[in-house]
């Protein structure tokens, strides 16, 4: 059944009345590439065939054009049969007459009389032709259609029509939208469409997204659609094929002339192809069929001559350069040439600038491959679009970042140029080293002239760059600190404060200087220095490692939020992948480790395959890992420690991957956890890395060590670890410390260092660990009988359950069942149920109150209120009281709610 055709069939019924009366006559069917014109030619046979008349039907073939009375021999013999027949009436359909020979249509204005010669029967010709085609303009097809009746013109269909032909796909009203969009209400492409959904799994498939991009036309769906149009366009003559082919690669709104003239065409040749191919819909149709326009594109470019196809995007290419359009629309077409113009590299450089602020890398790295390709080795302009294209490749493939700049640098004049170049390089990218880059640094710094402009600013990036490829040289450690003391501790230029967020983590690593020297250097560049995404790939991780470590900085999260909020607004997933490990480190040192899994995890699925030469934010992961009791977490962090990898880097992948076993191992083997672990310290030691706050490995070796029996060996360990953690001056570090020592120490002894850690944490921003001391120092009060147990163990449960880890105040709960159970017997058995109705019979509520506030039936609470009486061995509701009296008096002493 056709959808939105009511006039045509109309038309259709009435001219079957007057052929049924013994009028003949002619209807001709005209109309664009799938406007309907067969389906109304199908809908007049079945119409007449349910009316009993006979049906004759034929198509011409282009093939048979030129092979005179090829149609008419063929419609004659059919014509003859049918009238045989004696009925008085016969429907005769001819589609695509445009394709007819000249004899035939001659022949078909003389049907009628021929029929009449056979017998006589009324005759009803219906036409139908495409829009356009330049057969349709030969005389004998004009004289043909003169003859007819009436013209039909089969409409577009409406959004409602469409979304008639898709109830069968399953496709909701906005994909029916989407679909007209792409259709242009074409019943032909709407099909397609149809059959394209339905050959999906629902929920799935291309019209899924709020967009209108036309979908994959070389998928199955499509079959038949691109066997039509490649019928229509290789049988273009030349002049519009050459039309088509320009308008194609310059796209439907580009003006006639200007398409005419990159075609070779003049004035009334170009308006006369457009008119042409807008009216078989194969350009510029109205309303526009993004599908159709698909299928045409692909038609161009599988069937037109490759090398037409190049010289077409060049001359295209230069007229849009001319015509002042933007450079990424030139370097589409420029991408495509056969042979690149002399400003091709700028044009394509240019473009690739602009794909890279909207973050498109693939799209700019693409430009820039295609500008290197038209400029000749060891020039100046190709070295210079070898950096640019370094630089765009550091996020999707940092390996070769270094390397191009590197291999770039002796074509590029002049020593102000190599180091503009140096200086591109991230600083993250320097991180494992580097001895080519480093040598390259140091001669263009020592020939730098100072007094030139921009000589300062680049001095102070490169010197940057040295520094942290040195790092992990205990040595130039050392030289950081004096460097960050002499002029780096108020950075006035983003040059400087590249340089101080370099020397802070180096700093930070040795802890040559102090958490709160160092903290309002860390507080004024995150006050300074955007969350974008060139700060994120070049100084973030470091600068992020010194402010947690620091801890005391207040604009660290704000500012982590921020660089979230970009990235994930971002597509380069490497980056927000740093970003979410970043921010997992910061969460863990802030008490928040529960949030930080699920950063991490977020990290980890970002980017499954690393992340590039960014160790520091692997160690992030990793530390992470190590502190979060999560073996899915630990696990998608071993999976990048693989062993080649590990064996062949130095630096902090083998030191954290130490950590990180050893934290696996940490309850089930501790022999071999305080192996790693002790490893892991050595190689901390190995590089001048003594900063405790970022990897607190003796809180962990000590307490294995006096699981080990060596409890001397532990008390020492954890004595030199809060010596460090004490210099270095972070609040949460050095609190770890002293209630880890106080685990670790009887008596008074304990009780005066987990007072010393409480007092020390209650001035940190890590509540985990003020957490973790109240709840030790409160277990100790508790076994010893001392007041103010209980105020420390609730406000201990609190701030850990507010963290995600209320496990870490079981054995404090289990601590005061224990207590209550000794002071009376009995009452340690009651279940959470029983111990619910005996708080409210404490509290004064009668058994029918109590039913009521719990929802249960008052025969319920008192076979709870009798288990109970058994359990502590009273008779009734009065001395329950009395012994829940007694449990409230003697826990308050405890100050135990």
């Amino acid at each position: 059944m056709l959808i939105e055709r009511d006039h045509d069939r109309d038309v259709c019924l009435a001219a079957l009345t007057r052929l049924r009366r013994g009028q003949g006559g002619v209807l001709a069917v005209a109309g664009a590439l799938g406007a309907g014109r067969s389906a109304l030619l199908r809908l007049a046979a079945d119409l007449a065939a349910g009316g009993g008349v006979p049906v004759v039907a034929a198509a011409a073939d282009r093939a048979e054009r030129d092979l005179p009375r090829s149609l008419a021999s063929r419609l004659w013999r059919d014509v003859r049969a049918s009238a045989a027949g004696r009925t008085g009436t016969l429907l005769v359909t001819i589609d695509d007459l445009q394709w007819a020979d000249d004899a035939s249509l001659a022949w078909l204005t003389r049907l009628d009389r021929h029929a009449a010669l056979a017998g006589g029967p009324a005759v009803l010709v219906v036409l139908a032709v495409l829009d356009g085609d330049a057969g349709g303009d030969r005389p004998a097809v004009r004289a043909a259609l003169g003859r007819a009746d009436r013209t039909l013109r089969p409409a577009p269909l409406s959004v409602a029509g469409v979304e008639r032909l898709l109830a069968g796909a399953g496709a909701d009203r906005a994909t029916a939208h989407r679909c007209h969009r792409l259709s242009g209400g074409n019943p032909w492409l709407a099909r397609a469409l149809a059959a394209d959904l339905a050959g999906w799994p629902e929920g799935a498939g291309w019209w899924g997204g709020a967009g209108a991009e036309p979908p994959d036309v070389t998928r199955r769906a499509y079959e038949p659609l691109l066997r039509r149009v490649t019928a229509a366009v290789t049988a273009l003559p030349a002049a519009q094929c050459a039309y088509l082919l320009h308008g194609v690669l310059l796209g439907a709104a580009a003006e006639p002339a200007v398409v005419g003239r990159l075609a070779g065409l003049d004035d009334v040749d170009a308006r006369i192809a457009a008119r042409a191919l807008r009216a078989t819909g194969l350009h510029g149709a109205t309303p526009p069929q993004p599908l159709l326009d698909a299928l045409v594109r692909q038609v161009v470019g599988a069937t037109i001559c490759p090398e037409s196809f190049a010289v077409g995007h060049g001359q295209v290419a230069e007229a849009l350069l001319r015509a002042g359009a933007p450079a990424e629309r030139v370097a589409a077409h420029l991408e495509q040439a056969m042979v690149l113009p002399p400003h091709a590299a700028g044009v394509l450089s240019a473009a690739a600038t602009s794909a890279l602020a909207r973050h498109d890398v693939a799209t700019a790295v693409r430009h820039l491959r295609v500008a290197l390709r038209g400029l000749p080795s060891g020039g100046a302009e190709r070295a210079g679009i070898l950096v640019d294209l370094a630089l765009a490749e550091r996020c999707a493939n940092p390996a070769t970042l270094v390397r191009r700049v590197l291999q770039a640098l002796p074509a590029l004049p002049g020593d102000d140029a190599r180091g503009a170049a140096l200086a591109r390089i991230p600083p993250m990218a320097l991180v494992s080293g580097g001895s080519a880059a480093v040598e390259a640094i140091d001669g263009v710094l020592r020939r730098l002239d100072p007094r030139a402009a921009g000589a300062e600013a680049l001095a102070h990036r490169l010197e940057a760059r040295q520094w942290i490829a040195g790092w992990q040289d205990p040595v130039v450690l050392a030289g950081t600190t004096a460097r960050l003391r002499d002029a780096m501790m108020r950075p006035r230029t983003p040059a400087e404060r590249e340089l101080a967020a370099v020397l802070l983590f180096c700093a930070t690593m040795s802890a040559e200087l102090s958490a709160p020297e160092l903290a309002p250097l860390a507080q004024l560049l995150f006050e300074h220095l955007p969350a974008d995404h060139d700060t994120l790939v070049s100084v973030a991780p470091l600068l992020v490692a010194g402010a947690v470590a620091v801890e005391r900085v207040p604009a660290l999260g704000q500012w982590l939020a921020e660089a979230r909020l970009a990235c994930d607004a971002a597509p380069c997933r490497r980056v927000a992948a740093q970003v979410y490990a970043q921010l997992a480190f910061q969460q863990l040192h802030t008490g928040q480790p529960a949030a930080a899994a699920a950063s991490a995890a977020n990290a980890f699925a970002l980017f499954q395959d690393g992340l590039g030469d960014d160790g520091i934010s692997v160690a992030m992961l990793f530390a992470v890992a190590a502190a979060v009791p999560d073996d899915r977490l630990r696990q998608r962090a071993a999976a990048l420690c693989r062993p080649e990898r590990v064996t062949a880097e130095t630096g902090m992948l083998p030191m954290v991957s130490s950590l990180l076993y050893g934290a696996t191992l940490y309850t089930t083997d501790p022999q071999a956890a305080l192996v790693a672990l002790i490893e892991c310290e050595q190689q901390l030691a190995t590089h001048g890395w003594r900063n405790r706050a970022l990897f607190p490995t003796g809180t962990m070796i000590a307490p294995l060590l006096y699981r080990l029996g060596r409890h001397g060996e532990a008390v020492e360990r954890i004595a030199e670890e809060h010596r460090l953690a004490a210099a270095w001056g972070a609040p949460a570090a050095t609190g770890r410390t002293l209630r880890v020592w106080g685990e670790l120490s009887d008596g008074r002894r304990a009780l005066r260092l987990l007072d010393d850690a409480v007092d020390v944490l209650e001035h940190s921003v890590n509540e985990l660990e003020l957490a973790r001391a109240l709840l030790a120092r409160g277990t100790r009060l508790l076994a010893a009988g001392r007041r103010g147990a209980g105020d420390d163990l609730r406000r201990g449960g609190q701030l850990a359950a507010t963290a995600g880890f209320s496990w870490l105040a079981e054995p404090a709960s289990v601590a005061l069942e224990a207590h209550r159970e000794q002071l009376v017997p009995g009452i340690g058995s009651f279940t959470p149920a029983e111990r619910t109705v005996t708080d409210l019979v404490t509290a004064g509520l009668t058994n029918q109150a109590i039913a009521t506030r719990l929802g249960i039936s008052q025969r319920a609470v008192e076979k709870h209120l009798t288990s109970c009486y058994r359990k502590l061995g009273v008779t009734n509701r009065s001395a329950l009281k009395a012994v829940l009296s007694q449990v409230v008096t003697k826990m308050s002493d405890l100050a135990v709610e």
